[in-house]
């Protein structure tokens, strides 16, 4: 009893202390079926929520704004925790607001259908300045760009069915966010309409970067946007990437360990000056990994 308590507690303050919104607010005006909970309710676009089913199984498959959802075990707070499991969403940081149906199909059960209501939120503007050969790019370099999006998209696309990690997630590096997550960028004075999908770390090149969880590496190369990046595979379709690395220190293919290090920060790339970039993709949803680590720090 006292361990479900701590839960409930851990969950209101998170909910109440990143301005996810109000629990018991939300859970009056969007009703769930029994049995099933959304937290956070309603979810700020950008954000990552997770979805609980009690006596479900990993059998389970789940649906959210046409993209899968993934489920897997959780002790924490249950007395039956064969009974207990937990999905992961994400609602990408360019969908529009509005309510969206949550789906939950279970062998041998009627679905479970919910509503999640996703909120707007203002990320602002950044400004930056480039060689303009970086933003008027060469046939050359379109198709270089090209090349390295197909293999990119693929890396993305990666959809493991096992869970590879567990735990809270950990900051690939020690250091302040400098250009948050979600920013429009204007570059040489034009807007960019794709938002910043990821959190920029301001330290100093050469620092160590991390692998914040237990993955599979499952891309590294030297992009011409992004430099020499790395990517890595946690498993349901959880995909973490790096981005404008001086080094890479690990190979695809390779198993990391959360702690483990995989790369040099540098200034490789389209890029102002050395930092990381640090990007979470849930299956295929761009989601900020500032509030999605929180998140992973209540399983």
């Amino acid at each position: 009893m006292l361990k479900k308590l701590l839960v409930i507690t851990a969950l209101w303050a998170f909910f109440c202390g990143t301005g996810l919104g109000t629990f018991k607010n939300a859970a009056a005006q969007t009703p769930a079926q029994k049995g099933l909970k959304v937290l956070p309710q309603p979810l700020d676009r950008g954000n990552a929520a997770m979805v609980e089913l009690i006596q479900g199984n990993v059998d389970c498959q789940g649906s959210f704004d046409k993209r899968p959802i993934f489920f897997f075990q959780e002790k924490v707070g249950s007395k039956k925790p064969e009974d207990k499991i937990i999905g992961l969403f994400g609602a990408d940081v360019m969908i529009k607001p509005g309510a969206y149906p949550l789906t939950v199909s279970c062998p041998g059960q009627r679905d479970l259908i919910t509503q999640v209501t996703v909120r707007e939120k203002s990320y602002g503007v950044r400004t930056i300045k480039v060689p303009q050969r970086q933003v008027d790019l060469s046939k050359e370099d379109q198709e270089r760009a090209a090349r390295e999006k197909v293999l990119t998209d693929m890396a993305l696309a990666t959809r493991s069915p096992e869970r590879l990690w567990s735990g809270s997630f950990i900051d690939p590096v020690d250091g302040q966010v400098n250009s948050s997550f979600g920013r429009q960028t204007k570059i040489n004075g034009v807007l960019n309409p794709r938002p910043h999908a990821g959190a920029d770390y301001l330290v100093p090149e050469g620092t160590q970067v991390r692998a914040p969880a237990r993955g599979l590496v499952i891309l590294t190369g030297d992009h011409f946007f992004s430099g020499k990046a790395v990517y890595i595979d946690h498993g349901q379709g959880l995909i973490s990437m790096y981005f404008h690395l001086s080094e890479i220190l690990v190979n695809d293919g390779q198993t990391v360990e959360r702690g483990d290090i995989i790369a040099k920060v540098g200034r490789t790339g389209r890029v102002t000056g050395a930092h990381l970039h640090y990007g979470v993709y849930l299956n295929g949803a761009r989601i900020d990994p500032i509030p999605f680590k929180k998140l992973t720090g209540l399983l």
